[in-house]
């Protein structure tokens, strides 16, 4: 399902005609640019998210975290560019952040800037020693992962 591109083979066209989230392994100023000219609208969701968890008991934001990520999702209409969603990796959530971004992409145009390595064929966040390390096959998801 998941694909890997060149970062060469970007244009605006496939940005405006994207039918899945589109990670951005390498992000570049050109990269930047295209993003911003096709009018992708920045998302900060770790602030977003913090804000709605924070309305829940501690014992009960676990449970709320997934549906709530979703729910903010949902409420963005234009194509979205998401940065800043490193909560989505906390292991109290358990939250599989790709097939957030995923889910997105069957509502509207996403981008994702990643916030961890490209390792082969896998998405990573953090590394192993840590708590909040996560990898993702990028083949598992119907995504586009341009390096």
């Amino acid at each position: 399902m998941g694909v890997m591109i060149n970062v060469s083979m970007l244009s605006k066209d496939l940005l405006r005609k994207a039918t899945t989230a589109i990670i951005f392994c390498s992000y570049t100023n050109r990269v930047a640019r295209l993003i911003e000219s096709v009018q992708y609208i920045p998302l900060n969701l770790n602030i977003r998210l913090a804000e709605e968890l924070v309305k829940y008991p501690v014992k009960q934001r676990p449970l709320r975290a997934n549906d709530e990520a979703m729910s903010i999702l949902s409420q963005c209409k234009a194509p979205t560019m998401l940065e800043n969603y490193e909560i989505l990796f906390d292991p109290r959530y358990n939250i599989d952040a790709i097939k957030v971004f995923t889910e997105l992409a069957l509502r509207q145009k996403v981008v994702v800037k990643w916030c961890g390595t490209l390792n082969g064929n896998f998405l990573e966040y953090a590394t192993p020693e840590h708590k909040d390390y996560h990898s993702y096959r990028i083949q598992d998801y119907d995504i586009t992962c341009v390096i």
